[in-house]
Formats: structure tokens, C-alpha cells, sequence
């Protein structure tokens, strides 16, 4: 079964190695997949679909566009809520709590602010 697998992995620049251990899966299974020895499961489609932000119908050539509405919508949802509930925590924070944290995440993003 042919597959977009190995063309969305070289546009990330990753290596068949790193997109198996991305996924929880071993570089052989995924070689066969990209090779069209094997055919990848319905959870491991699924799995590259939200790794690689595009449908599932993209990746198996059933379509040429990236995200459908229906999936755009579900996964901003999904965001939409997760964003909600970081904005209550950060606002049941103290000033000193959430400039800690402001800092943090920008220290992991090498971001060079304060606040």
C-alpha cells in the first residue's frame, strides 16, 4: 500500500529511527511500511496523522488536501480545551508562580525574556 509516510518524515528531517521511536513502534516495521512491504494498522495511522498534523486520507493518497474541516475542527477542539485548563491553572497561580512559570517555558523554548 503506498503511503506519504516516508515523504512527511524526510520534511520533518527525521530519520526512520527517530520517527519509529516517536511513534512506540521498531525502524524495521516502519522501513517495510515505507517500502510497501507491510501496511500500517489503523492506530498507527492514526498516530501519524495528529504526529504529522495532516488526515489520514493524506497519507494514504486518498486525498491531495492535508487536513479535511471535519478533522481541523475535532483536533483545534481538542487544543481549545487543553488551553482552557492551562489558563484556569496559570490563573490560580500567585504573581511569583506565574512569572516562574512564564520563565520556565521560556527557558525551555531558549527564548531570552522576562517578565
Amino acid at each position: 500500500m503506498k503511503t506519504r509516510i516516508k515523504e512527511l518524515r524526510l520534511e520533518k528531517k527525521l530519520t526512520q529511527q527517530a520517527l519509529a521511536k516517536q511513534l512506540g513502534i521498531n525502524q524495521t516495521s516502519l522501513s517495510k511500511i515505507e517500502s510497501e512491504t507491510s501496511v500500517p494498522d489503523a492506530a498507527l495511522l492514526k498516530d501519524l496523522s495528529l504526529f504529522f498534523h495532516v488526515s489520514t486520507d493524506y497519507i494514504l493518497y486518498l486525498s491531495e488536501e492535508r487536513l479535511n474541516a471535519d478533522y481541523f475542527l475535532a483536533n483545534n477542539m481538542h487544543y481549545l480545551k487543553k488551553y482552557r485548563r492551562l489558563i484556569a491553572i496559570y490563573q490560580k497561580m500567585n504573581h511569583r508562580q506565574q512569572g516562574d512559570c512564564y520563565n520556565f517555558l521560556c527557558s525551555m523554548m531558549n527564548i531570552e525574556e522576562d517578565l
